[in-house]
């Protein structure tokens, strides 16, 4: 106790000293919200990225984006900030400090035109901030008719689970004689670029799930020859190198169309089509686009034969997916939610019990589909059931393509002879109706309960007479109705067990205090603690990346292998690791004295995985994985040189 009063002290003395210093900085640091947008001008289809900070914010709070009528909004990430920098020029110096949380958005207007973004709010302990709008130019695309794009979808309204196929549909005007047969996209010097949204996997709204990721589905696309389309800057080298270019090129096979031109006569034209299949767990709308094309196409043929050529600038506008809910016409009372092709398991355990015992009912829906809105279904509407048993709330758990309900029984009569069949349905999404499945009864003996006497269960020291008493029941169970706790036992005081117990109490509180304090001495220093895990830590995540890389999943593995690294830096240097990036992870290291060979080594895995998350190989995947343990064990043993 003398420890626990002594620091204690300590505390309060040290918040004296702070408190006028804090209490000085806070009066200077009102609470904030800032707007920041990395463009002011872009073209109909292009996103820009929109950031509000919440700065001098103990408790952020979501902010609230009311009135962004123009815009599509999709959050990018949020983080906590904790940071100050200080700049000086020619003597001058400037602070910026930034405490709080970020939030992230991609911003892409629905139409063209000199748009306003409003400003945002957020409620903060109370206090109402208001940040600022912002103007933002949309150039809509040239009239045109070298190159026509359309987002379309087979079909464009399913159920849950039912796959559907956006088709992005790219149509290239023919070069005029003597090339007419050329194929269009083979004669570019360099490949236009398309920006896809739905290319990202990671950035996929919640419940949409792709039918392949992004990595296969455009491997079977690429362009050996160099023409084509370059998508998302794909291939580009890495952000450790600004000084080449080397993005790839995908073409998809073409077919030639006629449809008509600017004047409307009828051209030719080569049809390119990105197609990529999905599926929705939920009922939901989805937006797919808009998509923007940029790049340099043949226009014409001068007079000396030499191609002319275009900047064009080209968009598709967004197209909504609509997954609609099962349909109201024929839905069974028994329909629990659950959307695929299941089977139906009921187990009760145990199948011999007397009136008033427990007995546990398991439930099991299996096999491929939608689970997570499948409710329990209701047993109070099965008469057999509601009849001759007591039934308790239940229990729900999916497990993988599983889902099980749990709940308890108590059977109310003696000589049930089986637990009547459990009937659940669910929707058929391939044959588009209700299905319904049955459990077969279950045999089972229930007796009747014995009534015995109070002396069979418990018996009284001191041979009461209070004992022989008979103990009520019902067909809840034994004990039920029982008022009088002396029919159960010994109701007298002893104080010689009460002293004894007190200072067992005492020996406890002390014992417990010791622990306390030793526990507050070992565990206190939060630095240290963290430090220590943090090599475990990134073993962990570089064995769990291994397995990503074995798997194939490379672009997940090389994810895993640069976050394993960079928080191994945060951890040890006690650096928060949301935003840190792996440039300022080298920083970190060279600023604890790292050596160089270290360092350069550590830099340049880094450097490749951020490589491979852009352009995923195989063999680049099973190079990262030779790599990866012997860079992140010299960067643990340099660390733990330096400590």
């Amino acid at each position: 106790m003398r420890h626990i009063t002594i620091l204690i002290r300590i505390f309060i003395a040290a918040l004296a000293i702070a408190w006028p210093a804090a209490a000085c900085r806070a009066a200077g640091e009102k609470p904030e919200l800032i707007v920041e947008m990395d463009r002011s001008r872009i073209y109909e289809g292009e996103s820009v990225l929109y950031r509000i900070t919440l700065n001098n914010v103990e408790n952020p709070r979501q902010p609230d984006l009311s009135g962004f009528d123009d815009f599509l909004v999709a959050p990018a990430g949020e983080q906590s900030l904790n940071f100050q920098q200080t700049i000086i020029i020619n003597g001058r110096r400037s602070e910026t400090i930034r405490r709080g949380r970020q939030y992230n958005y991609r911003l892409t207007p629905k139409r063209a035109g000199n748009l306003t973004i409003p400003a945002p709010t957020a409620e903060v302990d109370g206090q109402k901030l208001i940040g600022k709008e912002m103007s933002l130019v949309v150039t809509a695309p040239q009239d045109q008719d070298i190159v026509r794009m359309e987002i379309s979808a087979e079909p464009v309204s399913v159920y849950p689970l039912q796959p559907f196929t956006v088709i992005l549909s790219i149509s290239v005007k023919q070069l005029p004689e003597p090339y007419a047969n050329e194929n269009p996209m083979g004669v570019q010097t360099s490949p236009p670029e398309l920006q896809i949204p739905w290319l990202d996997d990671e950035h996929l709204p919640d419940g949409l799930k792709p039918k392949e990721n992004w990595q296969r589905w455009l491997e079977p696309l690429q362009s050996r020859g160099g023409g084509g389309f370059a998508i998302n800057n794909i291939g580009s080298n890495s952000v450790f190198s600004f000084f080449e270019d080397r993005r790839m090129a995908f073409m998809p096979e073409s077919q030639n169309i006629r449809m008509p031109d600017k004047s409307g006569k009828l051209t030719g034209y080569k049809r390119f089509q990105f197609k990529r299949t999905f599926m929705a767990k939920n009922v939901d709308q989805y937006t797919f686009g808009p998509v923007s094309l940029k790049g340099i196409f043949a226009e014409g043929i001068s007079s000396s034969g030499a191609a002319q050529s275009k900047d064009i600038y080209a968009v598709a506008k967004a197209l909504v997916v609509n997954i609609k809910d099962v349909p109201e016409q024929g839905r069974p009372e028994t329909y629990i939610g659950a959307i695929g092709r299941f089977h139906f398991e009921a187990d009760l355990a145990p199948r011999k019990a007397r009136t008033g015992d427990p007995m546990t009912l398991t439930l099991t829906l299996s096999g491929q589909g939608s689970l997570d809105r499948a409710t329990m279904p209701d047993l109070s509407k099965i008469s057999q059931i509601a009849k001759n048993f007591k039934i308790y709330e239940a229990t729900e758990q999916t497990k993988g393509d599983q889902r099980q309900f749990t709940c308890s029984l108590r059977p109310l009569e003696a000589g049930i002879k089986e637990f009547p069949s459990v009937a659940v349905s669910y929707f058929d999404v391939q044959d588009e109706k209700y299905v319904t499945l049955t459990s077969p009864p279950i045999p089972i003996e229930i007796e009747k309960a014995d009534k015995l006497a109070g002396r069979d269960i418990v018996a009284s020291p001191n041979g009461l007479k209070s004992a022989d008493k008979e103990l009520e029941t019902r067909q809840e169970g034994i004990y039920a109705n029982i008022t009088d706790p002396g029919q159960l036992t010994d109701e007298s005081i002893r104080p010689e067990r009460w002293l004894a117990a007190l200072g067992g109490l005492a020996g406890l509180y002390a014992a417990t205090a010791f622990a306390v304090v030793r526990l507050r001495r070992l565990s206190g220093d939060a630095v240290r603690q963290r430090r220590r895990a943090a090599p475990g830590k990134a073993r962990r995540s570089l064995s769990e990346a291994t397995i990503e890389l074995t798997a194939g999943r490379v672009r997940e593995g090389a994810d895993r292998l640069e976050s394993a690294l960079v928080d191994l830096v945060a951890d040890w240097s006690n650096t928060p690791a949301a935003g840190m990036t792996p440039a300022e992870a080298c920083r970190k290291l060279e600023s604890l004295g790292i050596d160089g060979e270290v360092l350069h080594r550590t830099g340049r895995f880094l450097e490749n995985c951020e490589s491979v998350h852009y352009g995923a190989t195989p063999q680049a995947g099973e190079a990262l994985r030779r790599d990866a343990k012997g860079v992140l064990e010299a960067v643990i043993h340099a660390l733990r040189k330096k400590k």
